[in-house]
């Protein structure tokens, strides 16, 4: 016979509830880069890609997008797939003469890259994760293990480090893969200093493909990498696989909420998922902010069911959370002394337009903005009415928010950082500029 109370029961519910708010964090993570291949939604064509890669020797690779796409979370899925790899390779050869066979594990090192570092200096942090042992390379520090000694001594160097030096080291690491995430980051302090880490990087991959060095060096970083990687050696072509990360599609951002629903037993609305999906702009962080907060309102409520209700507070919620820079922004582009000025409901009405625009590469031309900018005003507006507005926000007082390409009157633009327009959307309800409804029908297409 059951001793418990009603009241023990509404404890359990509390605490249940609560930990669904917990665990939520461990699922949809907009702070962190995902890190495991089941986490890791959608993207199988690039994960192929970059899987073919890592087992050919001689072929190195750059990671390339957009911010805010999941540049740094492909990257984190190379050891699993190395995994998968070896494990591949041990069945394939155990299949083929019946004996099991030890497949050496291949060493991964990851490392950042941060404004003013060298080729040097970038190396020495990825060979600060690296020891000798026996003359075997092993990742990790091993303090006190005899025997064991640091990178330079074992080849009896000091940095800084030059091309060679680098390549002598790599030679000894069969199989070694190193990844340097945020690789364009090098050049924030000085573009000669950039071109000078990207010449030299450029000349190790070539020498250790010439040389059919088993290693692969993975960048991870904006296009204009890969533009100026090529330039600075034509023949690198031939060794460097490009792999660029679009913008997710709505099925893979679906998948996002697809893969929460199945590991915290909860439910998403088809209208809460198509409003968070659209909301995102392709964008996995907001897909994974949004959801998250999301599921933490709704379980508040005590449901599982996460409704399009719980979404529009989830995006109140965001716009609290939202990064620095990108609140920063925002804030320069469309503050002003003036109580009926009008920035922040062109910068929303580009956001929209934006939004829907199908040019890949994020453009609109200033006659589109007029109709979002008319619904949001209630009234009829022409061109005249924000041209004005489009310029400074492409200027540098206004934060240069916008980009504009062509010519006069002609232009078009587009947002510099895509992480912007989400952003845009949300602040925009969490301020009463336009309604759950206007937000809704508005962005409810897909875009």
């Amino acid at each position: 016979m059951s001793t418990s109370t009603p009241t023990d029961a509404a404890s359990e519910i509390v605490r249940n509830f609560r930990q669904l708010q917990l665990s939520a964090a461990d699922v949809l993570k907009p702070r962190s880069p995902i890190t495991t291949e089941e986490l890791f939604a959608g993207r199988w064509d690039q994960m192929t890609t970059l899987a073919d890669a890592v087992s050919q020797h001689g072929l190195h690779v750059v990671i390339y997008g957009e911010r805010g796409v999941g540049k740094t979370s492909l990257a984190n899925v190379v050891r699993p797939l190395i995994r998968v790899l070896l494990d591949r390779q041990r069945k394939a050869e155990s299949d083929s003469d019946g004996v099991a066979h030890d497949v050496a594990e291949r060493i991964v090192i990851m490392v950042n890259a941060t404004s003013g570092d060298t080729f040097s200096s970038i190396w020495e942090k990825m060979f600060a994760d690296l020891t000798w042992q026996d003359n075997t390379p092993r990742a990790g520090l091993l303090p006190g293990k005899p025997g064991a000694v640091s990178v330079y001594d074992a080849f009896g160097m000091t940095p800084p480090l030059t091309v060679d030096a680098v390549r002598r080291i790599i030679t000894k690491i069969p199989g070694g893969l190193f990844i340097i995430d945020e690789f364009d980051r090098a050049a924030q302090t000085a573009l000669p200093n950039y071109q000078t880490v990207g010449a030299e990087f450029t000349d190790l991959m070539k020498a250790l493909s010439d040389f059919g060095v088993d290693c692969t060096i993975i960048l991870v970083g904006v296009s204009e990498t890969v533009d100026r990687l090529v330039a600075d050696h034509a023949s690198i072509n031939r060794a460097l696989v490009q792999i660029q990360l679009p913008r997710m599609n709505v099925d893979e951002l679906k998948e996002i909420l697809t893969k929460a629903e199945e590991k915290l037993g909860i439910k998403f609305t088809e209208e809460a998922s198509n409003l968070v999906v659209n909301i995102s702009q392709g964008l996995p962080h907001y897909t994974h902010l949004l959801g998250l907060h999301g599921v933490r309102i709704a379980a508040k409520r005590f449901s599982r069911t996460i409704e399009q209700v719980d979404v529009f507070g989830a995006l109140k919620e965001a716009v609290k959370q939202a990064q620095q820079t990108v609140t920063e922004r925002y804030s320069k582009a469309t503050h002003s002394a003036h109580k009926d000025a009008l920035y922040r409901h062109v910068l929303l009405a580009c956001a929209l337009t934006a939004a829907r625009s199908h040019d890949p590469l994020g453009y609109f031309n200033p006659a589109s903005v007029a109709e979002p900018l008319s619904v949001i005003l209630g009234k009829r507006v022409e061109i005249a009415t924000f041209s004005n507005h489009l310029s400074e926000f492409a200027q540098e007082k206004r934060g240069e928010i916008l980009e504009r390409a062509g010519q006069a009157r002609a232009y078009r633009f587009r947002f510099r950082d895509p992480l912007l327009v989400p952003f845009v959307f949300m602040d925009a309800v969490a301020t009463g500029l336009m309604d759950n409804e206007e937000l809704s029908e508005m962005v409810g297409g897909q875009f």
